[in-house]
């Protein structure tokens, strides 16, 4: 289980605990009552779950079969394609929930493989709870529902959210001097000074987005004009000219446009052989400069040190960065400056599924207690905006302003739980005994300390656009970061320029068996040249092997010759 609390007087990177013990938002699982369904016996009908493996807490599940009276049976899978190669093989009714990536469901609609979600009136805890500014993306993301080759259906009509992320770099800061600085471009996969020190996932459409934009940033490799330098160039400054906040948005609106039309190239253009072959030569010269190709172990060498820095979504990055911490070593994160992936995944109900019990386990893990827990269990970053979620960032990773709804625990020694700080009136204060409702100025419940004590930076991180449109209006989502943890943080939340210069890889539609060949061919390339030069150089030894063989041979017979024409 992966659960995390964060210290408040440990020191610059150590700030961050992983404990193996229960958290407080593990016992209060009851879904709202103003939004709960009205079924909630289910007569031992069973609900099949399809899954990533890892990606759900199993006490949830557990708890949800007891409270539905009913059965919840989890597959898992380890890929998107694993997973919609089983699932097309099975007959309807097989699953009644899918829990996928964004372009498979786009993929699944427009093979009529899921079926209508009304999210207001199946889901109304999701749709009260999920943070708009995410679901938005949901909603912009287009499928092709009567195979016409034409995208006019939104997601959101077909998916629930469920985690999101980026897909950057987990890396080893002091890999390098330069490292900071290298890592803000996709060039450092390239860069001969971490030769062998880099994995890159096993991954088509992930390894794919780092060949596409090395190549659309002008790489020697690809001859391209570079599009992405100029525009950031223009972002930059638009954005620090801005006025308003409108003004904010569209600047940044537009750099994503460019970012997303690169990454659209595939499905754009009626001829998309030679964008392919671009990023063909990318990843064929990235592969004499990588360590390996990876699924899953890379979240692990990279702490073991095997590794110094890998291809991952910002969920595994957080794992490794918290497992690091573990034995005293620091890793961090960075979506690359050139443009990146912001994936989405979600659940989508297949045809002939049980969809009432369905929609039922789906509310039941938005439902704000239960979100957090199962954000808590998994440590990726949930869809479910809530201040019980946002409760949660903060006991990981640092200090926010008093709220009479929050829940503070005091320090528990044996289960290695650090007391919750929180700001008020512009003092520091830690819990002492567990409270909710009490101001933190009575001494029996807080006690004030300094602000050296509670280890956090002056610069607050604003979460506002994440939290506040479903939270508390009289809230401030800022949160203050402990020293040693801003750049979790970012990973788990990263700000709105970051997400900005991230565009979402869409189902490739027509062109994916070409990518899937063009992989394939990445991925069974060898370097020739070597081999080359060793035929080449066996062959030249053997012919001089022989050539000597036989003028030794000839100088010997006319030896004897002259010899018996002496006698």
């Amino acid at each position: 289980m992966k659960l995390k609390l964060l210290s408040s007087l440990l020191l610059l990177s150590m700030m961050l605990v992983n404990t193996d013990t229960s958290t407080p938002y593990i016992e209060k699982q009851t879904p709202i009552k103003e939004v709960k369904k009205q079924n909630s016996d289910f007569a031992n009908q069973e609900l099949n779950v399809y899954i990533c493996a890892d990606y759900i807490n199993d006490e949830l599940v557990e708890a949800f079969q007891e409270e539905y009276n009913c059965v919840v049976n989890i597959y898992t899978y380890d890929t998107n394609e694993t997973m919609y190669n089983q699932f097309t093989l099975q007959p309807e009714g097989t699953y009644d929930l899918v829990c996928t990536s964004d372009y498979m469901i786009q993929r699944m609609i427009r093979e009529n493989l899921v079926q209508k979600i009304n999210i207001s009136e199946d889901l109304p805890i999701y749709n009260k709870y999920c943070a708009p500014s995410i679901r938005e993306k949901i909603k912009g993301l287009l499928a092709d529902t009567d195979n016409d080759g034409v995208k006019d259906t939104s997601l959101d009509e077909y998916a629930a959210g469920y985690m999101w992320g980026t897909l950057g770099i987990v890396y080893d800061p002091y890999c390098s001097d330069t490292i900071q600085e290298d890592v803000k471009s996709w060039d450092i996969f390239w860069d001969e000074t971490y030769k062998d020190l880099i994995s890159i996932k096993n991954s088509m459409r992930d390894t794919f987005v780092v060949g596409l934009m090395h190549a659309y940033k002008g790489s020697e490799i690809s001859g391209l004009e570079d599009v992405l330098t100029p525009a950031r160039n223009t972002f930059l400054s638009e954005l620090e000219s801005a006025k308003s906040e409108e003004e904010k948005e569209a600047a940044r609106n537009k750099y994503n446009k460019v970012v997303q039309d690169i990454f659209d190239l595939v499905i754009t253009e009626e001829d998309y052989e030679p964008v392919l072959n671009i990023v063909k030569k990318e990843l064929i010269s990235l592969k004499d400069n990588i360590f390996g190709f990876e699924v899953d172990s890379g979240k692990n060498d990279i702490i073991t040190g095997k590794i110094k820095m890998n291809l991952a979504w910002s969920g595994d990055a957080v794992y490794s960065i918290d497992q690091a911490l573990e034995s005293d070593k620091v890793l961090e994160y960075y979506v690359p400056e050139d443009g990146s992936n912001v994936w989405y995944d979600a659940w989508s109900i297949p045809n002939k599924a049980n969809k009432e019990l369905a929609c039922a386990f789906m509310e039941y893990l938005s439902t704000p207690n239960n979100a957090a827990a199962n954000m808590d269990y998994i440590g990726y970053t949930s869809f479910i905006a809530c201040d019980e979620v946002f409760d949660l960032i903060t006991s990981w990773y640092g200090v926010s302003e008093y709220s009479d709804s929050t829940y503070y625990y005091q320090a528990n020694e044996e289960e290695e739980i650090d007391a919750s700080l929180v700001i008020y009136n512009d003092k520091y204060y830690s819990c002492i005994k567990d409270a909710q409702g009490i101001l933190p100025t009575n001494e029996e419940y807080f006690e004030e300390i300094s602000f050296e004590d509670a280890g956090i930076l002056e610069e607050p991180y604003d979460l506002s656009y994440f939290f506040k449109e479903n939270g508390d209006s009289n809230r401030n989502y800022i949160v203050y970061p402990y020293d040693g943890s801003l750049n979790q943080l970012q990973t788990q939340y990263p700000d709105v320029d970051t997400i900005a210069r991230c565009a979402v890889m869409n189902e490739f539609a027509e062109a994916n068996d070409a990518v899937v060949v063009m992989w394939g061919q990445v991925k069974a390339y060898t370097q020739m040249l070597p081999y080359y030069i060793v035929v080449g150089s066996t062959v030249t030894i053997a012919i001089i092997y022989f050539v000597s063989k036989a003028i030794i041979k000839n100088k010997s017979t006319r030896n004897k010759r002259r010899l018996e024409s002496i006698k």
